[in-house]
């Protein structure tokens, strides 16, 4: 079957499409029913080549939610063990300090405490860190979900892009974080799990690519995100 070419992209009927693009899908091992949604999306753009497709797929799904250094009051980090917590919380108030705000580190439970009893400053943003807890603990989720249900106190997960794809999904969709951050992105060539945790009910705030406090939380942008799903070279 022949294929065109527009603007350097394969455009492939939309049947060759389904195929090319779920095989990109099952490479970055998104969960079945989100792949199989994305593909269907995909088809819904015609003429478009498959970057083109896929990013308006992706687009529609995708609902950025970057955190506003300058509005933030408390910030309560909640993810499983080893997710880059610690380091997400550094990133923030490095970049919150660069605008000029006065931020604090802490403890989830000291924290909280001073938004509870409203002795927390109203100009300062407290960056707080809550226990890392074991995702198989179905128990965690009403436990940690409570904590952010204070005034000027918002709750983002932090889930990291090496874990399996449906297991993100189902911590995002049990813990109902209203945003989350994915750590460890320059550590994968797999990007499903990322897709889940933004896919699953939450806004993306922010991914992470760099360990250091300096190496800012970035956005994830749909053209560029389908270029590299697209990108055979990387696997």
């Amino acid at each position: 079957m022949a294929l065109a070419a527009t603007n350097n992209l394969v455009v492939f009927p939309r049947a060759d499409l389904r195929s090319f693009l779920g095989a990109a899908m099952k490479r970055h091992r998104l969960p079945e029913a989100l792949a199989q949604a994305l593909v269907r999306e995909a088809a819904n753009f015609p003429g478009a080549g498959t970057d083109t497709a896929l990013a308006g797929a992706l687009a529609r799904r995708m609902v950025p939610a970057p955190i506003d250094y300058e509005k933030a009051r408390g910030i309560l980090l909640v993810g499983p063990g080893g997710a880059g917590k610690s380091t997400v919380a550094a990133k923030i108030v490095h970049a919150a300090t660069l605008i000029g705000r006065a931020t604090c580190l802490s403890r989830a439970d000291g924290g909280l405490a001073l938004f509870r009893t409203g002795t927390n400053p109203p100009d300062l943003l407290t960056v707080m860190e809550a226990d890392g807890f074991n995702p198989l603990n179905v128990r965690a989720a009403s436990a940690f979900s409570a904590l952010g249900d204070i005034e000027g106190v918002e709750t983002i997960g932090v889930v990291s892009a090496l874990n399996d794809a449906e297991d993100i999904s189902d911590i995002v969709s049990a813990f109902r974080f209203r945003r989350v951050i994915v750590t460890h992105m320059d550590r994968t060539r797999r990007l499903g799990a990322a897709l889940a945790a933004c896919m699953s009910g939450a806004q993306l705030a922010h991914v992470s690519y760099g360990a250091r406090p300096e190496d800012s939380l970035e956005m994830l942008e749909p053209g560029a995100l389908a270029a590299q799903m697209l990108d055979v070279s990387s696997h």
